[in-house]
């Protein structure tokens, strides 16, 4: 298992950004590694002993608070890049190259990507918070692969692509995740307001895929010549395709297709 992680190093290490060298958890593989290895550990294993004997948590303030810090730096994270390049008029929708220069304007980008992943890694305690309040049936597999494989993607982003085109992945992904979680928070307000909201839990997901799929044929510009390394697309997009395979089977089982059609309909109206 080391050779192989030390196989991936090394590869990883000759097509790096260089500018990511000695920066916190993104100038190596073995953080990420070590992240998602403590997560699986906790959930499936540390957690679950833990509260075998217990009643479960509420969480209530926490959770509060929990989504209340994610909308908010979501939005930073949207502002942090849109004032990095998009409103100086620096970038386009299309093909974009990577600056991997030291200037400042590319720099903060680049650490606009690096906030993205540290965000990544607090998301993580989602899933901590489902097994405290013993909402075990919600760690799915989809679940954790979902947050798994996105702080993978992330390190990815901030390691190979760090600027250009990968600043649409970061914004649409944020812009979602505000949505996502402003949901979260008012149903975490109570019945009164959990009601009302039910009918959101389609759109949402629909949301989400149309979010993958707005990704994905973005991810195709860089099969161009957009001065970044192409070889990122043999991880992004199997691992893209996959997830939204997850999320289609996910409600396509726990949804109807009048449910479905409807949904849509009224989030394209």
């Amino acid at each position: 298992m080391t050779s192989i992680i030390g196989y991936i190093e090394n590869f990883i290490a000759s097509r790096e950004d260089q500018r990511v060298s000695g920066w916190l958890f993104v100038s190596s593989f073995w953080p990420t590694i070590n992240i998602i290895l403590i997560y699986l550990t906790s959930i499936y294993i540390v957690l679950p002993i833990f509260m075998k004997n217990r009643e479960p948590y509420k969480l209530n303030t926490i959770l509060k608070f929990y989504n209340i810090f994610q909308i908010i730096t979501c939005a930073f994270i949207v502002y942090w890049c849109l004032t990095s390049g998009w409103i100086q008029g620096d970038f386009t929708i299309g093909c974009q190259a990577v600056d991997y220069s030291s200037s400042p304007r590319a720099l903060s980008l680049l650490q606009g990507f690096q906030w993205a992943y540290f965000l990544k890694i607090t998301e993580l305690l989602e899933t901590v918070f489902f097994v405290l309040r013993k909402k075990n049936k919600q760690v799915t597999k989809l679940h954790v692969y979902h947050h798994s494989s996105t702080l993978i993607m992330n390190y990815f982003i901030c390691r190979f692509v760090g600027g250009g085109m990968a600043s649409v992945t970061v914004i649409i992904n944020s812009l979602v995740h505000i949505l996502m979680y402003t949901y979260y928070y008012l149903a975490s307000l109570g019945p009164a307001w959990q009601k009302p909201l039910e009918k959101w839990k389609p759109r949402l997901t629909i949301v989400q895929m149309i979010q993958f799929t707005l990704l994905l044929l973005h991810s195709l510009t860089l099969l161009q010549n957009c001065g970044g390394p192409r070889s990122f697309l043999l991880v992004y997009i199997p691992n893209m395709i996959f997830i939204y395979k997850m999320f289609y089977d996910f409600y396509k089982k726990n949804y109807t297709c009048s449910k479905l059609s409807v949904a849509l309909s009224q989030i394209l109206s």
